[in-house]
Order: C-alpha cells, then structure tokens, then sequence
C-alpha cells in the first residue's frame, strides 16, 4: 500500500486574518466611514491635547476631504494657519484614507470621554465604616480563644476593643 501524503497546512498570518475582516468590513461598511473613524481613530496623535479637546473629525465631504469641527471662531481662525501641517500628520499616519483637503467648520465637539477611547474605570466608592458593638460577641470570643499566642492574642484583643469605640 502506497504512503498517503498529507497536505501541509500553513499557518494564517495575522496580516491575512487582517486582510479578510477588512474585506467584511468594507462589505457592510461605508468606505467614507470606514476613512472617517480611521480619521477620528488616529487625531488624538495628529493634534496636540489642547488642538484635539477643542476640534473633531467630522464626515468625509466630497470624496477625498475631511470636514474637521471646531469649538469656536477664534480657533477656526488660528487652525486655518495649521490647515496643511495637519492634514501632512493625517496622511502619514492614515495613508489609506488618502484624504487630499481638510475643510474646517464651526460645529459641535463631543466630550473626550465620549470619543471612544477607553476611560479608565471609576474608583470604587468608599467604605462604609464597620460598626462593632462595644462588648465582642460569641464568635469573636471564641475565635480570640484560639489564638495559641499570646501576644498575637492581647494584640488582637486590643484592636478588637479599639474598634468597639465610637
């Protein structure tokens, strides 16, 4: 009986894996979408933190611009001078958009906290302070009197009396 040969099986690259889900992504997503939050994605890198709180992304107008949102007038104006510094930064860092003009407006900013980069969990809230009666009860009693020493003993003994105290 002749040797079967089994075909070899090579290992997805993650380059590929890549590949196929942007390939289902583009299926069901818009391209100009797709552009704008690859856009979004990379600004808090394209613009410093003070440029980026007061300035967002917007929508994609006209196939190959960007329609960036500006907090007020004053930094609409001084943006208008940074115009092609950053539209420079957009397309180093997002080639793939291949986005050829920004267009600055007047327009609604959403929070940082909302621009989907993750918010570091809220801190617990604080404890509430235990309440012991003054006298310890029966299953402190009993679990000092296991304590075989006893220094480690008196010392539990007196944070337990501490704690009692109001």
């Amino acid at each position: 009986m002749p040797p079967r040969f089994r075909k070899s099986r090579r290992a997805v690259a993650p380059q590929q894996i890549a590949a196929v889900l942007m390939e289902v992504l583009r299926q069901h997503v818009a391209a100009d979408t797709i552009r704008l939050l690859h856009a979004q994605d990379a600004w808090s890198r394209i613009a410093s933190p003070a440029l980026a709180a007061r300035t967002w992304p917007a929508a994609v107008g006209g196939g190959d611009t960007l329609i960036v949102h500006v907090h007020d007038s004053q930094w609409l104006h001084e943006l208008t001078y940074m115009r092609q510094d950053l539209l420079q930064r957009l397309q180093s860092l997002v080639p793939t958009a291949r986005f050829k003009a920004l267009r600055l407006r007047l327009g609604p900013i959403p929070p940082l906290a909302e621009r989907g980069a993750p918010q570091p969990p809220a801190p617990p809230p604080p404890l509430a302070r235990p309440r012991f009666s003054p006298e310890p009860d029966a299953g402190t009693r009993a679990a000092l009197d296991a304590v075989a020493d006893p220094e480690l003993k008196q010392i539990l003994a007196g944070a337990r009396v501490m704690l009692g105290r109001d």
